[in-house]
């Protein structure tokens, strides 16, 4: 299951998204264990139970229990709470979509598991792994969702599921609606057509994928009437929130950070300067960051969750003069495997200084090249951990290539933050105070963010547009205060020719693609979304099947200005796995403005093939930005792929090519998005 991604949680604020008209704007062919006792609770209302008694509805709205309880139910039971819980709770759950694959059952997800078997029965069916090659994005990939099958047709099935629900979103024992979905680490739910949003909880229950006018028993699977589906954050998955064992992990995450800095230097000396090691960084006493704070996966495309760490003019190392330093690097109580880089802002590529498995610790070290700032860059692949940084020495401008090597060490079991060993920092004259920081720049509200190339949506899994419907579907990697979106939509195995109007599900914005009967047709779009959903309207007298990809979206109502570029190769040749290829200055290139800054984002059209057994993605992003958290463009190792990528460029033009495994690639620019 998937859904779409939002930055609001448990207590955030609604905000009311805005819709922009827009139309297309180009169009171009392209191929694209606990063990818990139970507590009975009053049966709903009278008991009763024998028969299908579901029927049809469309409500949706904001309740701290189940949607549209059955009447009539057996009575049920609800869990007991393993532990006596403290006031204070965890932090807000946020959306972090799949990322990776590692079905194997994380902790946390076991242990809901079988608290649920533990109070409605043993022999209850709850699946949570699903193989790599089943269907599209899903938490069940990484071990962190699960699926209670349960039905909403059977009395005592949806009796129990309604009464878990009711216990799970309904008020805790101190009064607090949600309260356990948010000591669990609850990100959604979905069950009996609608989904519940832990990131998002003052949205309620909406609808999910088009499920009201998908009543029949045939469709049960896929809107969530034969089971309920639950996906955990990574919080929740670690196992480790206040529901099992009475602490809150209530650290929040580390805001996001940008950085414009370049290299000091290209090369650095071959001998370095050693120092006492000086503690630059520690989250978790808030050294180094604004407030105490734990640094999180990129959570959408562009996120930009990153720490940089000021290394120069401290302890022993010089405010002026330093090329690179030698770094310690601790991840501290990671709520998932995952892999800690690091690297000097404006440098081509980053390198891997820590491997920290989940509810670990674990070290590293690296020589990191330094930016002009005096910083150095960390960024966490997966879930969310504390982090320390220790100097240990300096180089000097000099010879030898200046790039980031890190050397992963050891993991340990969980604890206390270390000292800053073997000795204490040398004394030093402090310096004059340093001018307040200025306040973070708010994130710019009038730009197009370039996703790469996401799946946004696809009919297959629905059906078929049937002639004359209008189906509401959610666009995943688009949030819901997005306005409208670049998508390339593809139509295929139509019975008649028609049109397919795309639109904000009030119908009050739209645009429409024609398509011919029985062939294959592909169109980039700029399309209006509304709560991070799009309309789909057939006009046709046939069926048609429909894909979408998302390329980007913008968030105010400013259209997204498309524009036809003189297609030009920009790269081609065999590149080697998780190796970035610089390319560029682009700018200038194949009708591209000289600058940069005129310029949000290009439309590239890649190929790709590998003679590998894995298949994998290719991501582009611009040389100084933020790689795309979505999969950009696929590597099968059966087919050649064809894909369009949108991507930023970095502040000197260049953009960075990185596959995860080897495969002959070819770039063409073929468009680009005008400021």
């Amino acid at each position: 299951m998937r859904v779409l991604p939002r930055r609001h949680g448990f207590r955030a604020l609604s905000r009311r998204a805005r819709v922009h008209a827009s139309g297309r704007l180009l169009r171009g062919a392209a191929a694209l264990g606990a063990c818990a006792a139970v507590a009975l609770v009053a049966p709903l209302t009278s008991a009763s139970a024998s028969g299908d008694t579901w029927q049809p509805s469309t409500w949706t709205g904001a309740v701290a229990g189940p949607p549209v309880p059955g009447t009539g139910l057996p009575p049920s039971t609800v869990p007991a709470v393993p532990t006596p819980l403290p006031e204070g709770y965890d932090v807000s759950p946020t959306y972090e979509g799949q990322a990776q694959c590692d079905p194997a059952a994380k902790a946390g997800t076991q242990k809901l598991a079988d608290l649920i078997k533990a109070t409605y029965g043993s022999d209850e069916t709850v699946w949570i792994p699903r193989a790599c090659d089943v269907g599209g994005q899903s938490e069940h990939k990484e071990g962190r969702a699960l699926d209670w099958m349960v039905s909403v047709r059977k009395a005592q099935q949806r009796a129990d599921a309604e009464a878990f629900l009711g216990w799970l979103l309904g008020p805790d024992q101190f009064g607090n609606p949600y309260g356990n979905a948010m000591r669990l680490g609850v990100m959604y739910i979905g069950w009996n057509d609608r989904i519940w949003r832990g990131y998002d909880v003052e949205r309620g229950w909406t609808e999910l994928k088009g499920c009201f006018s998908l009543p029949s028993s045939g469709n049960d699977t896929v809107c969530h009437r034969d089971h309920i589906h639950i996906s955990l954050t990574w919080d929740g998955a670690s196992g480790r929130t206040s529901f099992w064992d009475g602490t809150p992990m209530d650290a929040p995450y580390c805001p996001r950070a940008r950085s414009s800095a370049s290299l000091v230097s290209t090369g650095r000396a071959a001998d370095m300067t050693a120092i006492e090691p000086v503690r630059v960084l520690a989250t978790r006493r808030a050294l180094g960051v604004p407030e105490r704070c734990r640094l999180q996966q990129d959570t959408l495309a562009g996120d930009s969750k990153r720490i940089y760490a000021k290394v120069t003019g401290v302890g022993g190392v010089p405010t002026e003069g330093v090329a690179a330093v030698a770094v310690s690097v601790g991840a501290l109580g990671s709520n998932a495997d995952s892999r800690i880089r690091i690297w000097g802002p404006g440098e081509g590529k980053s390198d891997i200084v820590v491997k920290v498995p989940m509810n670990k610790d674990a070290t590293g070290t690296a020589i990191v090249p330094v930016a002009s700032d005096g910083t150095v860059a960390l960024a966490n692949g997966t879930g969310a951990t504390d982090l320390t940084l220790d100097v240990i020495g300096w180089f000097g401008p000099g010879d030898v290539p200046n790039v980031t090597i890190g050397t992963p060490g050891q993991a340990v079991d969980m604890s206390q933050e270390s000292a800053v060993a073997p000795a204490p920092a040398p004394t030093f004259a402090p310096a004059p105070p340093a001018p307040p920081a200025p306040a973070p720049v708010a994130e710019p509200t009038d730009e197009f963010i370039a996703v790469g190339s996401e799946l946004g949506y696809e009919s297959t899994g629905q059906g078929p547009l049937q002639p004359d419907e209008a189906r509401v579907v959610g666009l995943s990697a688009v949030p819901s205060e997005a306005t409208s979106a670049l998508v390339l939509v593809t139509t295929r195995e139509s019975t008649k020719r028609g049109k397919v109007r795309i639109g904000t599900p009030d119908q009050q914005q739209g645009a429409s693609l024609a398509f011919p009967k029985g062939q294959v047709r592909s169109s980039v779009m700029v399309v209006p979304v509304q709560g991070g959903q799009v309309a789909l309207t057939n006009s046709s007298k046939g069926m048609v099947q429909l894909r979408m990809e998302v390329l980007g979206y913008s968030v105010n109502d400013a259209p997204i200005k498309v524009r036809n570029a003189e297609r030009k190769r920009i790269a081609k040749g065999a590149l080697t796995a998780d190796t970035p290829l610089v390319v560029g200055p682009i700018t200038g290139v194949a009708g591209l403005p000289k600058r940069g800054k005129r310029v949000t984002g290009v439309i590239l059209k890649v190929t790709t093939r590998t003679k590998g057994p894995d298949a994998g993605n290719l991501r582009v992003y611009g040389l100084d930005k933020a790689a795309p958290g979505t999969r950009s463009a696929p590597i099968d190792p059966e087919h050649r792929q064809i894909s369009l990528v949108v991507t930023e460029i970095g502040t000197d033009g260049k953009v960075v090519i990185h596959p995860s495994v080897a495969s002959k690639v070819r770039v063409q620019i073929v468009g680009w998005v005008r400021r």
